[in-house]
């Protein structure tokens, strides 16, 4: 009769610090799902590791973005020996591009910091990434549109 096997209410009874993405509300609950808009809650431990993945990756595409950019620069300025041959449009295109990715990236570091930090989520910088993103695709857009 003595049953080593954990049910699911046994695993569910744990209390666990949890946040939830729709209210921004923070509580230590075992339960799932939030009491106040029915979303599904998420632990503070997984989103602070979210953040780090996020610091990581925005500081990598940041140090990828300067080079690529410094990398430009050189190849702008080698008249004559260059294999570049853009135009002025074309040159200024990139630039928008390569900002655009810099800001994107500089912003994915901020928003991990901040869910490292507070354990939750900021919705200021999940609708600055989403205009951002709009941005790059409205960019990659109005160039194929050009051709």
């Amino acid at each position: 009769m003595n049953n080593p096997t954990l049910t699911l209410t046994d695993a569910s009874a744990k209390i666990v610090r949890r946040t939830c993405p729709k209210c921004n509300n923070v509580r230590e609950t075992p339960d799932v799902i939030c009491p106040d808009c029915g979303n599904f809650l998420q632990s503070v431990n997984r989103i602070r590791l979210i953040g780090a993945f996020l610091v990581i990756v925005g500081f990598a595409l940041l140090g990828f973005m300067i080079w690529f950019a410094l990398w430009m620069l050189n190849a702008v300025a080698q008249t004559g020996k260059s294999a570049y041959h853009g135009s002025p449009s074309q040159t200024a295109f990139i630039v928008f591009v390569v900002g655009l990715v810099i800001l994107i990236s500089l912003n994915a570091a901020a928003a991990g910091i901040w869910q490292i930090v507070f354990g939750r989520r900021s919705k200021a910088l999940m609708i600055t990434m989403a205009i951002l993103g709009i941005g790059f695709l409205a960019a990659g857009f109005a160039a194929f549109l050009s051709k």
